[in-house]
């Protein structure tokens, strides 16, 4: 009877919590708007735990972007647990202290409480996700790194007259429009759950993968706001539009924009590039990662030995984002047989690395990558959103099976591409990759019946 008579209490007391998107808002979410369009200064001050720290410092660039630092509201980030100031001024809001291990914004008496736990502080997101102000100097920075980006492709690709540059030129152009017509992103809530632990690093905590320790190393030096990572992602679109004319034969760099089409003409890829989280950096990394073997000579001398710790860097960071990419050196020294020392360097550059990463961060993050698991619907959307560029593999491998070299970079994508198309079904995250690489093969195929 006492158990349910303190249940009844605590639902009364908890009761005019109003609750949106995971966050619930205390009296009411409308006096949280006012506090963020007064002329009130703000201090933030940060529990004792990283994960409180890390996120205090996403509560106060986001409200760095509509208030200004003073003295004027305190603003306690954390639970009355392991945040001594929040403790002291708690019974401010007359709600138990559990209650402050839910994820809460409560505005009482000058006084901003965004409260939660290790495990579901993320989800006070939502709140702070309205404020939308791009700063001028982010808006300055993206505009030059884009310029520098199309500048950078144009002129490489105009070397060898074609019209490749034009092509990139024209993809550049689709990826600006819908730059421009895109609305603002809703981050998922898997990687906020990731956004929220990389700020733990951020703040000085132990990162547990090597993901995290990059993201969390950068965060410490960009602003973590949602601007911010919305505008990196666009960057990172572009350059994936500029790496796929690099992805193609040497001389017929403009075969690249077919590539780029095929990929960016699946409804289900661009939603998932759309949305900002790390499947696009490690789409990026892999395609750096086979541009730079497809496309290097590896010629004796100081060039090869810069050439092989670029193909090795670039594959090990890679595989950060994807393990499973540590394959291509296996692939490589089996399509590119001839030259042992060079195949063994970048075999064992990449292997001793990532083993050093795990012996740095541990196993467990292979986790998501290791459990097998059947996905059922794999097969079915892959073969809807690829089918043209299955046709076009389908139809070279009839018409010129015989003419078709199976060593160099055919032969590599080749061999890739089947491999991932077997774990794809039993792992998630693999639908970008394989996709990618179907339209990549169907490219290199044509050319080659093509071509003999």
């Amino acid at each position: 009877m006492r158990r349910a008579l303190a249940l009844i209490l605590l639902l009364l007391l908890v009761s005019p919590l109003v609750s949106a998107g995971g966050v619930s808002y205390y009296p009411d979410k409308e006096s949280f708007e006012h506090f963020l369009h007064s002329s009130t200064t703000y201090r933030v001050v940060p529990g004792r735990d990283y994960w409180a720290k890390g996120w205090a410092r996403y509560v106060d660039a986001k409200l760095g972007e509509v208030l200004e630092h003073g003295n004027g509201t305190l603003v306690l980030v954390g639970n009355v647990y392991e945040n001594p100031e929040m403790k002291r001024l708690w019974n401010l809001t007359g709600l138990p202290e559990s209650a402050s291990l839910s994820p809460m914004v409560i505005v009482v008496n000058n006084t901003l409480f965004v409260t939660g736990s290790e495990d579901n502080i993320y989800l006070t997101h939502d709140a702070f996700s309205e404020i939308w102000v791009p700063s001028r100097s982010a808006l300055g920075v993206f505009a030059v790194l884009a310029f520098v980006i199309v500048l950078l492709f144009g002129l490489s690709l105009r070397k060898d007259r074609s019209y490749s540059a034009r092509f990139f030129l024209l993809g550049a152009s689709l990826i600006f429009v819908w730059f421009t017509l895109s609305e603002t992103p809703v981050l998922p809530s898997n990687f906020l759950e990731f956004f929220s632990r990389a700020l733990s690093v951020s703040a000085g905590a132990v990162p547990s993968s090597p993901l995290l320790a990059l993201v969390g190393h950068l965060l410490s030096i960009v602003s973590p706001t949602d601007e911010n990572l919305w505008l990196a992602h666009w960057l990172f679109l572009l350059t994936l539009a500029g790496l796929f004319f690099y992805v193609a034969p040497r001389r017929e760099r403009a075969l690249g924009f077919i590539a780029f089409g095929l990929v960016f003409s699946a409804p289900l890829f661009r939603s998932q590039v759309a949305t900002v989280g790390t499947a696009l950096p490690g789409l990026v990394l892999t395609l750096l990662s086979i541009a730079i073997a497809t496309n290097s000579s590896f010629v004796p001398g100081s060039r090869r030995t810069l050439g092989i710790l670029a193909l090795a860097g670039a594959t090990l960071l890679a595989s950060i984002f994807n393990p499973y990419l540590l394959l291509f050196p296996l692939f490589f020294a089996l399509t590119y047989p001839g030259r042992k020392l060079r195949n063994s360097s970048y075999l064992v550059l990449v292997w001793a690395g990532f083993w050093a990463l795990c012996r740095v961060y541990g196993f467990d993050w292979l986790s998501k990558w290791t459990s097998f698991q059947p996905h059922p619907g794999f097969v079915e959307n892959f073969i809807l959103q690829s089918l043209l560029g299955l046709v076009i593999v389908v139809y070279a491998l009839l018409t010129g099976l015989r003419r078709i070299r199976w060593r160099g970079p055919t032969a590599f994508i080749t061999l890739s591409t089947l491999a991932f198309l077997l774990i794809a079904p039993f792992v998630g995250g693999f639908f970008p990759y394989v996709l990618t690489l179907v339209s990549i093969l169907a490219v290199r195929l044509v050319h080659s019946v093509i071509q003999t």
